[in-house]
């Protein structure tokens, strides 16, 4: 994928940038008869799906149907390009460790689909790289995705962990494990991800290690929200992140709802309504290196939580780290809470004492005017 660079009212005009973003599981599920047999490492078979990106025809190692439209056990998809596609109406759960795609472990391409209790990883080339696939769980957005992803482990993805996209699309993401590589130079991962006008909420997940060292102007995000025809999409509004823990991302929570007017970026001017409460963001170091490039002056950057977009409600937080604190004279740009936003709610959130970390601190979120020019480690549409 492509990487956005984008500048708010009266800076610079969109540029095309992108590129930006083990733990066992014992399986003791039987096979049922409505449920697809999982397969073997000697015995492989990808087979074509329709489902097109890249310009290619993806092919899956399991393809459920209606008479058997449940995955359990383990699917070995190396030399495939997706562990379990979902075709549209084909409703089913998913209860099985997925490993060895190269562009996704499960794909719901407009149905119904229940992920839990599975643990996903090994999903992207190998070794990895930096073309944008490569993710756990993606709900695609050409139909409309349904579905909840629940009390699964996730680790070892190229792109993403959990993507959530599209305008029809909706899913109920909580409880879930979602381990980045951790600092890396080739790629701008996202931990959960929920855009282009999709519908969600992401409770009492855990994500770790998104963290981008690279160039390009880019950092990566623990949990992504973004919209608006900015982005070529709808807003996505309405996203409800709370009580989650998240620990080494280069931002912790990443809104980002915007709308171009000319050749410009700019703030929405209808309500977005995002709430990101009680969640738990912690950074130790600061790693990025090209985020920032607030007002043309390029270095990295990192913030708890960075909001763009329309009375969004920010509140009850807990933001400790120095990869969060800021520093006298940037770069490089660190924030606790970078807000950009229209009528903002902010307040109630809290930092670590330097005498005891387990003392909450309250603190001023930091507000930028309109003059701020910064990028965001890019979704996987």
């Amino acid at each position: 994928m492509r990487k956005v660079f984008y500048a708010l009212a009266l800076l610079l005009p969109i540029t095309a940038l992108i590129g930006a973003l083990i733990f066992g599981f014992n399986f003791l599920y039987g096979a049922s008869a409505a449920s697809v047999k999982a397969n073997t490492p000697s015995v492989i078979t990808c087979t074509p799906t329709g489902f097109i990106r890249d310009g290619i025809n993806l092919t899956a190692a399991v393809i459920p149907t209606a008479g058997s439209p449940n995955v359990k056990g383990t699917v070995n998809a190396n030399g495939c390009n997706i562990g379990v596609y979902y075709s549209p109406n084909i409703k089913g759960t998913v209860q099985a460790e997925v490993f060895g795609a190269n562009y996704f472990g499960v794909v719901n391409n407009g149905s119904t689909v229940t992920v839990s209790h599975s643990f996903i990883h090994n999903i992207g080339e190998k070794p990895f790289n930096g073309t944008q696939h490569g993710v756990s769980i993606y709900f695609a957005p050409e139909i409309g995705a349904r579905g909840s992803i629940t009390n699964n482990h996730i680790s070892l993805y190229q792109k993403g962990g959990i993507v959530v996209t599209g305008s029809s699309s909706s899913a109920t993401i909580s409880n879930n494990t979602v381990n980045g590589l951790g600092p890396v130079n080739f790629i701008a991962q996202n931990g959960i991800e929920i855009g282009r006008g999709a519908k969600g909420t992401i409770t009492k997940n855990t994500v770790t290690g998104n963290s981008y060292t690279g160039p390009n102007f880019a950092s990566s995000g623990g949990i992504l929200v973004f919209g608006g025809s900015c982005y070529g999409t709808p807003l996505t509004v309405g996203t409800q992140i709370q009580n989650n823990t998240l620990q080494g991302n280069d931002v912790g929570v990443f809104l980002s709802n915007l709308i171009q007017v000319g050749s410009n970026c700019v703030l929405p001017t209808t309500p977005t309504k995002i709430v990101a409460s009680n969640n738990n963001i912690r950074n130790d170091a600061v790693t990025n290196t090209t985020g920032g490039n607030l007002l043309g002056a390029p270095g990295a950057y990192q913030a708890g939580i960075s909001d763009e977009g329309y009375a969004d409600q920010l509140i009850y937080n807990k933001i400790c780290g120095i990869g969060y604190t800021p520093v006298p004279n940037p770069p490089p740009y660190l924030s606790r809470i970078d807000v950009v936003a229209t009528n903002p709610v902010v307040h109630s959130n809290s930092t670590c004492s330097k005498k005891d970390p387990n003392i909450a601190v309250p603190f001023n979120a930091q507000i930028n005017g309109p003059a701020r020019n910064q990028s965001v480690a890019h979704p996987l549409n």
